[in-house]
This record gives C-alpha cells, structure tokens and sequence, in this order.
C-alpha cells in the first residue's frame, strides 16, 4: 500500500511500470482497485497511477472535503508531491468529473483525457455557444393593456432653454417629451446622459428561452436517439449526416438531471448500488464489493450535490484537451448523453479534439467488462501521433471523421 500526505490526510495511491504517467481515477461504485488490469496492460510503456479520491477506498474520510473542488485540489497537490508535470489523465463516472474539472483549471498539466460514463446532463445555458442565426429567440413580449399615445413630432416640440424651464415635478407629461431618439441637438441643450437599459418582458428567463429547430443526425451513429422537446435545437456539426431516424424516448437522467443521478446514488447502500449496476459475471465482482464497503455514505451524495450546479456539458465543449468519451449503451447508472448534446458539445471542436464512442452491450464498467477490448482502446487513444486521423480497432465505432 502507497500512500501521500495531502492537507494533513492520507490520499491511497498504487503504481505499476516506467514510463510517461497515466492517472486513473475511479468513480462512485469503486477505488483503485478495478484498474489493475488496465495498469498491468499499460506498465511496459507507461507508468500508471491509480488512487482514492477523498471519502473512498483506503484515502481520507473527512466529509469537508468531499466536494468536487476540493478532489480536484487534491489531484491536483498529487501531482506536485509526485513530481509529475504533465499526464494522461482516465476518469469514471465521479472520476470522469474530477478529471474533466481538473482539464480545465490545469490545461497545462493534462496532455489527453479519456472520459468513462461521464455525468452529462443537458442543463441549458447554450445560448452564448451558438451561431448568430441559431441565437435564442425570445418569446413576444405581453401586450400593454393601455398603449401609451405616440409623441408628437420632434419637428413641433418648442424648444425651451434649461435655464429657462420652471420648476416642475420629475414625471414629465408623455404628451410633452419628444421622442429622444428623434429629438434635433440644440447648442443650447445639454445632452441628456443615456438611460439605463432596464429588463422588459422581450428578454425572458432561460427557462422560457425559444429556438429554432433543425433536424440532423450522426453519420454510422451507433448512440441510441433520444425524442428531444419540439422547442429545442438539434445543432448541425461538420460532419456527414444522414436521414432522421424514429427516436426514443429520453432516459431518466437526461430528462431529470443531477436529481436522478442524487436519487441513484441514495437508492441503497454503497455495495447493493455495486451489485445493481454491475454485470453480474463482472469479474471479482466480490472484491469489489467489499471495496466499495470502504466508501464513506456521503462521499456519494455531496459529490453529486457539488456537481449538480455544474454543467458538465458546457465545460467538455469548452475543453480544448483532446478528448475520448467512452459510455456503455446499457449502462442503467449513467445511461449515455442524447445525441442532440453530442452533436452540441462537438459544435465548433477541432477535428479530434473530442471523439465520443458508444458500445452496444456493454454496462457501467467497461474496463472490466471488456477488459482487452478497453485496453487496446486506450492504448490506441494514447500512442496516437496525429488524432484527427486516430484509427482504432474494427471492433470500435467511430462517429467523427
């Protein structure tokens, strides 16, 4: 057992080969453990980390520091202790968080991420990420119930000199003020500061927020589809695009949010959540089972609750780290992203720059479930010198060229 003193704390870390790092960072339904067999893949080339994130395994269990700021602090003070400044970075579920956090508060430290079962829920908040003509349309304004009456012409309003105006009340008269946009300059009249520019009802809240919809689907794309609401985009990515095909319905995470992903993670304890989400011929699955006995109870709520304010979406658009996304197509704990929030976060991405995959058939662990498989994905995605023409196994789909 290796473990580093972090904020007077024991973080549980192992190591295994030479080479460039790769931390591994698990989620909420395991520790370290489960990576053994992708650090024994990885160890002739590469030195692979895998540790405890706070409240989990064999790390520490203060809860004051089970927020997601504060994990990613502590990935963060790992690597300084380690002497490590630059590394592959491999997230799950809670860890895909963590790493996609850190990506983005320490561009300089992540050389590539693979992102496993990330929590992505669509939550809004698109609106500054769109083109000038798919920019969110507000909703009409109400009708006044008494119009105001129109000014008279600029052309006929008297001018009077400030000096000269008597001492009347602040409320000018409608019938009285001409129009400040047409009213003619006067070198006798000051010029009146601009008004401040006050909301109406023209500029809605994001809830009530319209936009144009346009229909485009993934080219070969193996994501399940998802009905979207009528009033929202499905935006158009560089790609080729093929017919719409039926859709169905959204699953429970994508319709609800982070409550769902709360509701999941507070439906038992730590190991029946194990047993429930897990295939049940996953390997050990008994071991992993009393790791995750380890887990401090609320490590899984106040993570969740941390990230329930965080649109995870928006930041991976924003990463500019080259980025593999990895969900399995049956997976019941973190079901994957619809395709209209694929298509958005790849809107505007750099070719290979971000590569999301789906596999048929497979659950919540895919390092487990399809350990081979996985593992030459990943190394694949890590010896890669040029991706935007990254070429993985037949076996792995591709849905960006």
């Amino acid at each position: 057992m290796s473990a580093i003193t972090i904020e007077n704390d024991l973080v549980h870390y192992e190591a295994l080969g030479r080479g460039r790092p790769v931390i591994l960072v698990h989620g909420w339904l395991g520790s370290w453990r489960y990576w053994v067999p992708t650090m024994q893949h990885l160890s002739g080339k590469y030195r692979a980390y895998a540790i405890d994130l706070w409240g989990f395994g064999d790390s520490g269990k203060d809860a004051n520091k089970y927020a997601i700021k504060e994990q990613v602090s502590m990935l963060f003070k790992f690597f300084e202790g380690m002497g490590i400044r630059k590394a592959v970075l491999v997230g799950h579920s809670l860890g895909a968080a963590v790493c996609l956090n850190f990506a983005r508060q320490y561009p300089e430290y992540t050389h590539r991420l693979l992102l496993i079962s990330p929590p992505l829920v669509d939550m809004g908040g698109w609106g500054d990420e769109l083109p000038a003509n798919m920019q969110p349309r507000p909703t009409a304004p109400p009708k006044p119930a008494d119009p105001v009456p129109n000014p008279p012409s600029p052309t006929n309003a008297p001018s009077t000199p400030a000096s000269s105006a008597p001492n009347t009340p602040n409320t000018p008269s409608p019938q009285s003020t001409p129009n400040a946009q047409n009213a003619p300059s006067s070198p006798s009249l000051p010029k009146a500061p601009a008004a401040p520019t006050t909301p109406t009802a023209a500029t809605p809240p994001p809830s009530s927020v319209q936009y144009s919809h346009t229909s485009e689907t993934l080219a070969a794309n193996p994501f399940r589809a998802a009905q979207q609401p009528p009033a929202a985009p499905v935006l158009p990515l560089s790609i080729a695009t093929v017919p719409n095909t039926p859709a169905e319905p959204p699953s429970a995470p994508i319709a609800q949010g982070f409550a769902a992903i709360l509701a999941a993670l507070s439906a038992g304890k730590p190991p029946a959540l194990l047993v429930k989400h897990a295939a049940r011929d996953m390997p050990d699955l008994e071991m992993l089972r009393a790791e995750v006995t380890k887990a401090d109870e609320a490590a899984f709520t106040r993570t969740a609750q941390s990230l329930s304010a965080q649109n995870l979406a928006l930041e991976l658009k924003r990463l500019m780290t080259p980025t593999l996304l990895l969900h399995g197509e049956d997976d019941t704990l973190l079901p994957p992203p619809s395709e209209m929030l694929i298509q958005r976060i790849n809107r505007g991405k750099q070719n290979g720059y971000f590569l999301p995959l789906i596999e048929p058939t497979v659950g919540h662990f895919p390092m487990l479930e399809i350990t081979a498989k996985f593992n030459r994905l990943l190394l694949d995605f890590l010896e890669a010198t040029d991706l935007t023409n990254v070429q993985f196994k037949d076996q792995w789909k591709r849905t960006v060229r």
